[in-house]
């Protein structure tokens, strides 16, 4: 699933709620909008606004995949997936 420039609210593991002390709330949830998806997690960022240019630089943290508990988010299906048409084609 691409979670890229979606808001998504984190629950951490035990082990990122201690990782990331400090950096996030003590208790509770926190959310964070996707900037890049990793092998070793995502690269998320706090701020509620939106980057106005390219060239302009936001902090972000890596979330790695196994200090999260669970994340949640609103999901909006898209239609269902065009396939090509079965049969000849003309080359």
């Amino acid at each position: 699933m691409n979670l890229l420039d979606r808001t998504l609210r984190f629950h951490l593991s035990t082990e990122g709620r201690k990782a990331l002390r400090g950096l996030v709330p003590a208790t509770g949830s926190f959310q964070a909008r996707v900037v890049s998806q990793e092998e070793l997690g995502l690269l998320v960022n706090r701020r509620s606004t939106k980057v106005k240019r390219l060239s302009e630089s936001v902090p972000v943290m890596l979330l790695r995949w196994d200090y999260i508990a669970t994340m949640t988010f609103d999901y909006q299906p898209g239609g269902a997936p065009t396939r090509p048409p079965i049969g000849f084609r003309e080359i």
